[in-house]
């Protein structure tokens, strides 16, 4: 599941993903993207999130989609930079997979998802 609130953002990174084989939930919206989550994501084994949005944070996003389903494994962006040490701050017992620093390129896009899936 794809969540990031730059809509261009968003389908990049969608399009880079499914050109690897990647089936991909995307959505602009926190919340819209938690309601898919809540009522069946099944095939959902990856959170790819970014931190800063408007109407829920990644970091609320996280923590609820840990709470339902903990060993979901999860990928935070962010424009700003941000290490496991800092996350375990805002997020003191849930775990973060991996950190993606925006920009990026798709190769570390594809390595980070590839490491955590």
């Amino acid at each position: 599941m794809l969540v990031d609130d730059e809509p261009d953002l968003l389908d990049m990174i969608r399009k880079v993903l499914e050109k690897e084989g990647y089936k991909v939930h995307g959505f602009t919206n926190p919340i819209s993207a938690l309601s898919h989550f809540e009522n069946g994501c099944k095939d959902c084994s990856l959170v790819l999130s970014d931190i800063r949005m408007a109407s829920m944070s990644g970091f609320e996003l996280v923590r609820r989609v840990k709470d339902l389903r903990p060993e979901m494994k999860i990928i935070l962006m962010t424009a700003f930079k941000i290490n496991q040490s800092e996350a375990q701050i805002v997020l003191p017992s849930t775990k973060v997979d991996a950190f993606l620093n925006k920009p990026f390129r798709s190769t570390e896009l594809i390595d980070a998802v590839k490491q955590v899936c």
